[in-house]
């Protein structure tokens, strides 16, 4: 059960959950509180961790999370102040052996991350380039760190080249970096403003009410159909760029592009709305395992039409659909 105190229609937590008198019901974690619970390497860890006080509640998770989640959602117990970290340089991460540097990581950020997704990965604070800026009231910049994992190999190089072509084709990307020895990914976080301080985000996932356990349900032609809803009247554009994402994960032969791994940003929930940058690309070909995440219908891309002509490098008649 959720409630709202009397508070302006901008501090609403969700574009799917506006301010109003109704209590909000859920058998569940709702969408917006859920979408960053930690799963995979990254929930054995923190169970890991925490396995002498039993397993950790999701209020706890969000607890521990605090104000290091994706979005622009924080928590903490009420008249508390929001706990604060150290950080790390970025020519650590990207120089140091992988080895040592990501346990050092997890053992440090992993129980205050909140991200979700399957590879090993936390949140890391960086330390501001400049020293006259450590002791301002900015929050720090942080970065999300992936590492290599045993079910998929060479999944980080994987992600990098799939992001570089992403880059290179003009599509809205991240900064990223790829460490020396190859073994981790480090991105920049798009619900980032330039000096920290946080933009809203909502995966598909939150915005078709549907959570992480059914992030695989759907089709991008109902994601089509969520951007128009929020996008509003830029919602043609907007779907062009989805567009454009769709064909690189076919181009790309990407078969975990589910409902989470496409989203929207915002500065609050009355401004307006426009799809997230590329994040979470990757070739699955080469794991058998995997297959193609979400059903593509044709009238996904009949959207297009209002635009005008699609590049032709997106029709070309070899793209897998």
């Amino acid at each position: 059960m959720f409630n709202y105190s009397t508070i302006s229609e901008e501090s609403a937590v969700s574009l799917v959950m506006p301010i109003r008198q109704e209590s909000y019901a859920s058998g569940d974690l709702m969408g917006i509180f859920a979408m960053n619970r930690p799963e995979g390497y990254l929930r054995y860890i923190i169970e890991e961790r925490l396995k002498r006080l039993g397993a950790p509640s999701e209020m706890f998770l969000l607890y521990l999370a605090g104000s290091n989640q994706i979005g622009r959602l924080t928590y903490t117990l009420a008249g508390q102040p929001l706990s604060g970290v150290n950080g790390e340089q970025l020519t650590t991460l990207l120089r140091s052996p992988s080895t040592a540097l990501f346990p050092h990581l997890l053992d440090r950020y992993a129980l205050g991350s909140g991200i979700s997704g399957l590879q090993p990965k936390t949140l890391v604070p960086l330390i501001p380039s400049s020293p006259l800026d450590i002791h301002t009231s900015l929050p720090l910049a942080t970065v999300i760190v992936k590492a290599e994992g045993l079910d998929f190999p060479c999944i980080v190089r994987n992600e990098y080249l799939c992001l570089l072509v992403a880059k290179t084709a003009g599509l809205d990307v991240p900064d990223f970096w790829l460490s020396d020895d190859g073994l981790l990914l480090i991105m920049s976080r798009f619900d980032r403003r330039a000096d920290g301080t946080a933009i809203g985000f909502e995966d598909m996932a939150v915005l078709t009410g549907r959570n992480s356990a059914r992030k695989y349900e759907g089709s991008y032609e109902m994601i089509a159909k969520a951007v128009t809803i929020f996008a509003g009247e830029d919602s043609v554009r907007q779907n062009y760029r989805l567009f454009e994402r769709v064909a690189l994960s076919c181009k790309l032969r990407d078969g975990d592009a589910h409902l989470k791994n496409f989203g929207m940003v915002y500065d609050h929930p009355l401004a307006a709305r426009k799809l997230a940058p590329v994040y979470d690309v990757v070739c699955t070909d080469i794991y058998p395992e995997l297959d193609f995440a979400c059903k593509v219908q044709q009238s996904v891309f009949l959207v297009i039409n209002e635009v005008g002509t699609v590049p032709s490098y997106l029709i070309q008649p070899n793209l897998q659909l």
